[in-house]
């Protein structure tokens, strides 16, 4: 009888660290994921150079190039 209460205290905490394992792991994943959107939404923004108000829109355009 001993033999068969050691097994299944050995399953149990097996189980049981399985379990924990995997929870981990699924953590570890949704914070990579959560990671690789803040990269996306935080990418670098292009340089635009000097802006000009544009009156007929109401907002702020890239400065037109004039040929003088």
């Amino acid at each position: 009888m001993p033999p068969v209460i050691f097994l299944a205290i050995v399953g149990a905490a097996g189980l049981a660290g399985y379990r924990l394992l995997a929870s981990l792991a699924r953590q570890g994943q949704a914070a990579r994921e959560q990671e690789a959107r803040m990269r996306r939404a935080t990418a670098p923004v292009r340089d635009l150079g000097n802006l000009e108000w544009d009156e007929t829109a109401g907002v702020y355009r890239p400065r037109q190039q004039r040929d003088n």
